[in-house]
């Protein structure tokens, strides 16, 4: 039931959840976003955790309650997470940067304030934004398949119908009977840390126009990869009317993944325009090329 009705639902992070049968919980549902143990009387919910590398343990949201006011508060948490929560950030982390209850006692508090007693007036709005979710929930992928204009979207290249196999990309090697990727090289090894030549190769190079697709080919803010010869570029329309266009190349490790990676600005780099590698979260600045958040 949990499952089915929260399928699809864009929220700022991803989310985990799980529910356990009793208090043995198999499942780990107190290092889920939300959680569900079964108890003699119902349900006892737990908000706000998660695992990974910063484990956090959720916090105790209600005890023995019935599962249609599980999904009732369920329904106003996550809403009022997808509301509240800055861009990619977690469940617990944003949990803990609530303000405390009105008596002390927390963020938990707040939220039980916020969700069970209505303080702010606003779970009538959380119960009908969900709902609209829940309603108009439909399968996107499958709707891809079905529509050529829709999976043209997802060609390899926007210019060009030619495909480079992963072989060609990605390193593979033999386990136990079994291919799996190469393990990325460590940083300061060879394909790693990779460095524009000294020389300014595009200002000594001859320059023309080449067509490569129409505007509308570029979707905003998010990275495009193209083929120009036998090199991948990516093209990056952002939300500010600017165009740039880079390797696909991460310098990092090598990696032909930038197109796929996030676009944006931040006040800690002077509202410099960059794009994040999806694999390393390594940001660079697309105007210089320069790596924002890492000294190598």
């Amino acid at each position: 039931r949990v499952e089915n009705r929260y399928k699809g639902i864009r929220s700022p992070h991803k989310m985990k959840s799980a529910v356990s049968g009793c208090v043995r919980e198999c499942s780990e549902a107190q290092s889920k976003d939300f959680g569900m143990i079964a108890t003699e009387n119902g349900y006892n919910l737990y908000v706000g955790g998660n695992g990974g590398s910063n484990p956090v343990h959720a916090e105790l949201f209600a005890t023995d309650i019935d599962e249609d006011t599980v999904i009732k508060y369920l329904d106003r948490y996550i809403m009022y997470y997808i509301l509240t929560a800055e861009r990619l950030e977690r469940t617990a982390v944003w949990q803990q940067k609530l303000p405390g209850g009105k008596m002390g006692g927390g963020p938990i508090e707040h939220l039980k304030e916020v969700i069970i007693e209505d303080s702010l007036g606003i779970v009538d709005e959380l119960d009908k934004r969900m709902q609209y979710l829940v309603d108009t929930y439909h399968d996107e992928w499958a709707e891809v398949v079905k529509d050529p204009a829709l999976r043209a979207q997802f060609k390899q290249f926007a210019n060009t119908d030619q495909i480079i196999k992963k072989d060609d990309m990605i390193e593979f090697i033999d386990m136990r009977g079994q291919v799996r990727p190469a393990d990325w090289p460590k940083d300061g090894q060879p394909q790693t840390n990779w460095k524009a030549p000294s020389l300014d190769i595009f200002a000594n190079s001859q320059k023309s126009w080449v067509q490569v697709g129409t505007t509308a080919d570029f979707v905003a803010n998010v990275g495009t990869p193209i083929l120009y010869g036998d090199s991948q570029l990516a093209v990056f329309n952002t939300v500010h009317g600017e165009w740039y266009c880079t390797q696909n190349m991460c310098p990092h490790k090598q990696a032909f993944v930038l197109s796929q990676g996030l676009t944006g600005s931040s006040a800690e780099h002077g509202q410099k325009p960059y794009v994040a590698c999806p694999l390393h979260k390594k940001q660079f600045d697309l105007k210089s090329g320069e790596g924002l958040n890492d000294d190598e």
